[in-house]
């Protein structure tokens, strides 16, 4: 089995990966591995592919930003063959637009399930939104959904928190519009940046407070985790740009969020940002296969950092 998941919606792409390992590992336990391609490269993933068990059982590979590693690309392309043949179970991923024009998404269209995630709108938008208000027990009318789609967009990250945090605050009662501009989208956004700018300056004192400061106002440490891991993602696109001489406006972030990256990626080194990413993309994964407390978990990976 050769799945490859990959687009700019990282909710629903961490949602449906979350969902495949937990159907795996209720089927199986054992030869499961998670690799991230801009950390480990590909001799980590090409030697596990070699390693037989006493009974010969196929293993689970979850192997994130292939795309964005260029070496892992590269070779991933050279040997399809031999991974296709290998009759592993494999989860590609790559967060953010590829091109269609891409080798190794024509390549992995060729030899597996492919699914793109790409950003709600519309109809699509408020049919998602309903049910998740629906999914935690929670009434809502239809004019009060357009009108929180409308307020937060389509960033589903902080759309599914404003959700969670609404239904515990209204309970059984059927949410309005008029409740939404009472409260939607107050808080959702204060002080991020600086609980992100603390954790990029390594104050884990003030991160680790601005974390449970958030918490506390009912933002869900998986909604912090993704503000952390599109951070961390940006300061080592830039990173990596600045040391290979390439323009970072290409990158397509926000003349003002750039930057603030491109400041704070001065405080550190190409590995230890891809140390830190490959953290976060570990605690995603440990948080949503239930190894780990989602408060736990955030608060080991900022001690970690």
């Amino acid at each position: 089995m050769l799945i490859f998941l990959y687009g700019p919606d990282t909710y629903r792409l961490s949602k449906k990966l979350a969902a495949i390992v937990e159907e795996y590992k209720k089927r199986k336990s054992g030869d499961f591995l998670v690799i991230d391609a801009t950390v480990d490269g590909s001799g980590k993933f090409f030697s596990a592919l070699g390693q037989n068990s006493l009974f010969q059982e196929k293993k689970f590979i979850v192997a994130k930003d292939v795309i964005t590693s260029k070496d892992f690309k590269e070779d991933l392309i050279d040997h399809m063959e031999s991974v296709v043949q290998s009759g592993h179970n494999i989860v590609f991923c790559q967060e953010g637009k590829v091109l269609k024009t891409d080798r190794l998404l024509s390549a992995l269209k060729k030899n597996s399930q492919v699914m793109e995630f790409v950003p709600l709108a519309g109809d699509k938008l408020t049919t998602w939104a309903m049910g998740e208000f629906a999914a935690i027990g929670s009434k809502i009318d239809r004019p009060a959904v357009l009108l929180l789609t409308q307020r937060i967009g389509n960033d589903l990250w902080r759309l599914s928190n404003e959700i969670q945090k609404m239904g515990n605050y209204f309970g059984t009662k059927e949410i309005t519009a008029a409740d939404i501009e009472k409260s939607a989208g107050q808080e959702t956004e204060t002080n991020i940046f600086s609980t992100i700018d603390a954790i990029a300056l390594r104050d884990k004192k003030q991160a680790l407070f601005l974390v449970k400061e958030h918490i506390g106002k009912g933002d869900h440490p998986l909604y912090l985790l993704a503000m952390m891991a599109t951070q961390f993602r940006n300061l080592l696109l830039v990173k990596t740009c600045v040391e290979e001489g390439l323009p970072t406006s290409q990158l397509g972030i926000h003349p003002y969020v750039l930057g603030k990256v491109t400041a704070q990626a001065r405080r550190f080194k190409a590995i230890e940002l891809k140390n830190i990413y490959g953290l976060i993309c570990r605690a995603d994964l440990d948080i949503k296969t239930g190894k780990i407390d989602p408060g736990a978990g955030l608060d080991l990976l900022i001690s970690q950092i």
